[in-house]
């Protein structure tokens, strides 16, 4: 993991900073006072110590036993046919499913679907493995996919399988760079082109939008007896390392710490389940250090017995208490 000394430095600058930083709300008056940086390193200090992640962490870093009996089901990112580099093909989740032991299929959703075709192709997966013990793990904008899959009628029927679900880099609060391109017409116009030129339904960017009374603002209600972990790069400008990260860095930089790929990390306070914050790393979870063992010690944890009964039913509650280092 990046360990330079500057990154140790505002690290335990951050953690043992005395403000008020338990609410989303808040990090964007941090930026402006103290600088991206020193924001984004806070909140990876309140996201790390909130007891229960750092719990399952500590359990990551184990030798975790999966059952062995488990499907993987892999909700792919946006674009995963056509930019493979990106990771959202899932030929990396399928890498450490092998690695376990354990079968694994990418479920065949549209490469630029919108949420309720993306979410339907996954309620028919599931309706197709019915009887097997499930863990699904969804990329990027899979993870919106996913979460509106549980939202719809019958999803109490179709997830009752479904022991986890690790959401790696998942735009699941929807992004603001949608509204950031709604605001330059023509940029806006030449990008819903393409996508009609391309065969991908426009609606999906506006099914992608951040907000009050968007398709993705609030939460569904989640099944108890699953266990839900959140993956997120949490990166300092100078960690991108994807081609395509700096610039959605710089556009969502006003808002507060981001992960380079369209979601601002604040969020992640008041995901429900376990949050894992990966510091160092960008959207694409690529860094310079192999990110693998980390990746597969999370997937393992979550598919280990003693998580599967985690309840993800509320968010999680933000730090009771400042952290310190």
């Amino acid at each position: 993991m990046n360990d330079s000394a500057e990154d140790a430095r505002i690290l335990a600058r951050a953690g043992t900073w005395d403000g008020a930083a338990r609410d989303a709300l808040a990090f964007p008056e941090i930026t402006r006072e103290h600088g991206l940086d020193f924001a984004t390193a806070v909140l990876y200090e309140r996201l790390a110590r909130v007891p229960a992640n750092a719990e399952f962490l500590r359990d990551s870093c184990a030798a975790a036993s999966p059952s062995a009996d488990t499907l993987i089901g892999v909700v792919p990112g946006a674009f995963y046919r056509e930019h493979r580099n990106t990771g959202a093909d899932g030929a990396r989740v399928l890498a450490i499913a092998e690695k376990l032991g354990l079968p694994a299929e990418v479920i065949p959703t549209a490469s630029f679907g919108t949420l309720a075709e993306n979410a339907m192709a996954v309620h028919r997966w599931l309706d197709a493995k019915r009887g097997r013990r499930i863990a699904l793990i969804s990329l990027s904008k899979g993870g919106a996919d996913l979460k509106r899959a549980m939202a719809l009628p019958g999803a109490d029927v179709a997830f009752a399988d479904v022991s986890a679900w690790v959401n790696i880099s998942g735009i699941v609060h929807g992004t603001p760079l949608v509204d950031w391109l709604r605001q330059r017409p023509i940029r806006h116009w030449i990008v819903r082109l393409l996508l009609w030129w391309r065969g991908h339904p426009r609606m999906t960017l506006g099914d992608l939008r951040r907000g009050p009374g968007t398709v993705l603002d609030g939460w569904p209600g989640l099944p108890p007896h699953m266990c839900v972990v959140h993956v997120c790069g949490v990166p300092l400008r100078r960690h991108l390392t994807h081609p395509w990260a700096p610039r959605a860095y710089e556009r969502l930089a006003p808002f507060g710490p981001n992960d380079g790929g369209g979601i601002l990390l604040a969020d992640a306070l008041h995901f429900p389940g376990i949050v894992c914050p990966v510091w160092g790393a960008d959207h694409y979870l690529e860094p310079p250090w192999d990110a693998a063992p980390i990746l597969t010690g999370i997937i393992a944890a979550a598919l280990a017995p003693r998580h599967a009964t985690v309840s993800a039913s509320q968010p999680s509650a933000p730090p009771a208490r400042r952290s310190s280092a």
